[in-house]
């Protein structure tokens, strides 16, 4: 398959989680973020502040791999976490892909911390689309105030209620949709409201039914599947018109009380 190049997509979602410019060596694809106050959900960065990162990561390990004039959008992503995510420093994630065929592809990557720690594993399945002369928009938006905040901003505008709101341009990927890890971080961030303190987002499965243009208006309708002391699973349903856009299943379990490194013994460790 022929591979075209590849560029960085600096649009409103990179810009506003202050996402750097990826890398990429021919099998691994990786960028990183600084962590702080605008990730900020009121319960600590969790799932939702590492939503753009990973999916731009996955993502572009796939639209390395295109057909010239298409692109690769996102059909579902998993994100697991291991840790907590720190409130401060930095994070890295890295991803390389596991499978390409016609129709798309699958990469798989992980997210580590300034220590080398790994706080998350994350899959994601692509699938190419015709995209002739799609052009990679640059970060000419208008920033809404207060979205510099952006994880606070997000909190207080489109999470709780299932009233629709409108997805403004600097959520849009290069293609003038909603940018998938938007979506993820919308996902997480309602699921989370609706649970206990002591619970938090420990996985994320979603799947990406149809495309959301920027400026439409967006529901969140999220209900509770199942709550137990030390398991909680939570859909989250984006509907544009009506229909069902973005299908989401949170699981959350205890908050975590410090991990500890596996133990390594046997031949070969």
């Amino acid at each position: 398959m022929t591979v075209t190049p590849l560029p960085f997509a600096a649009c409103g979602p990179e810009v506003l989680f202050r996402l750097e410019p990826w890398s990429h060596d021919g099998t691994m694809t990786a960028s990183q973020m600084p962590l702080g106050p605008w990730l900020e959900s009121g319960r600590g960065p969790g799932a939702a502040a590492l939503a753009v990162l990973v999916d731009d990561v996955l993502g572009y390990a796939l639209v390395a791999t295109r057909p010239p004039h298409h692109w690769s959008v996102s059909a579902e992503i998993t994100l697991d976490l291991l840790r907590p995510v720190p409130a401060s420093g930095s994070v890295r994630a890295e991803a390389e892909v596991v499978h390409l065929d016609q129709i798309g592809g699958f990469s798989a990557g992980r997210v580590i911390d300034d220590e080398g720690r790994v706080l998350a594993v994350c899959t994601q399945r692509g699938r190419y689309v015709s995209a002739p002369g799609v052009e990679v928009r640059g970060t000419a938006f208008a920033r809404p105030v207060g979205s510099d905040a952006i994880v606070p901003w997000l909190t207080q505008h489109f999470v709780g209620g299932p009233e629709p709101r409108e997805a403004p341009d600097l959520f849009g990927n290069p293609l003038g949709n909603v940018h998938g890890g938007i979506s993820l971080c919308l996902a997480a961030l309602n699921a989370a409201a609706i649970a206990p303190e002591h619970l938090d987002i420990a996985s994320l499965h979603i799947v990406y039914a149809r495309p959301i243009p920027v400026g439409s208006h967006v529901a969140h309708r999220v209900k509770t599947l199942h709550q137990g002391r030390g398991l909680m699973t939570v859909s989250v349903i984006g509907e544009v018109g009506g229909k069902p856009a973005t299908l989401t299943q949170a699981v959350l379990q205890p908050r975590d009380r410090g991990a500890q490194e596996p133990t390594r013994t046997g031949p070969g460790v």
